[in-house]
């Protein structure tokens, strides 16, 4: 008898402890749970963070590449922008410095009044609380998260272009594309408007010499015509840099029927070459010629014409239907040429050193 009770305590006990054991596992079950989602909130409030410091080092730097192309900007601007900015995403703290093309810290605050000579870059670093989820369980009701980024501007130095390339002296064509005659700093660039305030050229597009026609081979694995309606988005850490060009004799019909069809009344990013030895922009290197990019001009599209007839009406100066007078930038005019306006444009891309030109493309890019 006794025997029989001694065995039913024991199995009692073993339940208890059994139960015992389940509550306790099910409770580290919960707080395992509980911090896996605690961590992944707090992951995903990170990454608000991040993208609201980056979207404020971002708009500090677009008003210095406001600054870089001309528009007269104060150190107050540089701060509203990257104030309203870090308030618009939530953040709780903010606090920006200057920074040079490469990011290296100038020693000077945004907000302090004035805007270092060399500034071309912000560097950003804000915070913002949020609420725990678990974690309240246990005690903790808010959490905090921090970020830092850093935006720089300057020369654009990469893109997606159009496969066709015109030097810093823009060729006469009637002239057997001598290089010379109207230097790039001549160029008249026009004020924002649809279309653009100002000048419009026209641009003859021709061999410089003997060599290839001024269309660029960017990606060998595609044909001309491909490139022009998927361009290849190129980053070059330094210019100049050498590109081949096309050997394609059919490539500026396909180009010019792409270009009208699609393009006009857009802003186009177009490779531009120099003439410096050994005659990288002259092609004389016959059909396997090459160009030597040294800047990136963005130009506000009209139309591309491409003909055999070498006196092209729609290459030469004349009125359009709107009345707006279209001058050739350089000669007589030319069998081939793009029309446009020469415009300051400010995009996102590939930023290098160096002073910005009158033609150049200005770049923005987030380097941290």
């Amino acid at each position: 008898m006794r025997h029989e009770v001694d065995s039913h305590q024991k199995r009692a006990r073993a339940r208890g402890q059994v139960i015992v054991i389940g509550v306790v596992a099910l409770i580290a079950m919960l707080g395992m749970g509980g911090l896996i989602l605690e961590g992944g909130n707090a992951y995903a409030q990170q990454r608000v963070t991040q993208n609201a410091a980056d979207a404020a080092a971002n708009a500090g730097a677009v008003v210095l590449a406001e600054r870089l192309a001309g528009t007269s900007r104060t150190d107050a601007n540089v701060l509203n922008a990257v104030t309203n900015m870090a308030t618009n995403n939530q953040l709780t703290a903010i606090t920006a410095t200057y920074t040079d093309v490469a990011g290296a810290g100038l020693g000077v605050q945004v907000g302090s009044g004035t805007i270092p000579a060399n500034a071309q870059g912000v560097a950003a670093s804000g915070s913002r609380s949020f609420g725990a989820t678990i974690g309240r369980v246990m005690g903790f009701s808010t959490f905090s998260a921090s970020a830092d980024a850093t935006a720089v501007t300057g020369r654009l130095t990469g893109g997606a272009f159009l496969p066709i390339i015109i030097p810093v002296s823009i060729v006469d064509c009637d002239t057997n594309g001598s290089l010379g005659g109207a230097q790039e700093n001549a160029w008249t660039l026009s004020q924002p408007g649809t279309p653009p305030v100002g000048q419009e050229y026209i641009i003859p597009l021709c061999k410089t010499g003997g060599g290839s026609f001024q269309i660029l081979d960017l990606d060998p694995s595609q044909r001309c015509d491909d490139e022009i309606a998927n361009p290849p988005t190129l980053s070059w850490p330094t210019l100049p840099v050498t590109v081949d060009s096309d050997n394609g004799n059919n490539c500026a019909k396909p180009i010019s029927e792409y270009v009208n069809a699609n393009l006009r009344g857009q802003v186009v990013l177009i490779p531009i070459c120099d003439n410096s030895p050994p005659d990288p922009c002259g092609t004389t290197g016959g059909s396997h010629a090459t160009y030597r990019v040294i800047k990136l001009a963005a130009i506000y599209l009209d139309y591309m014409s491409d003909s055999n007839n070498r006196n092209n009406p729609d290459c030469q100066n004349h009125t359009s239907s709107s009345g707006q007078s279209l001058v050739t930038i350089a000669g007589n005019g030319s069998s081939s040429c793009i029309a446009g306006w020469f415009v300051r444009y400010i995009t996102a891309g590939p930023v290098g050193a160096g002073t910005v030109g009158n033609s150049d493309a200005i770049g923005i890019q987030l380097i941290k």
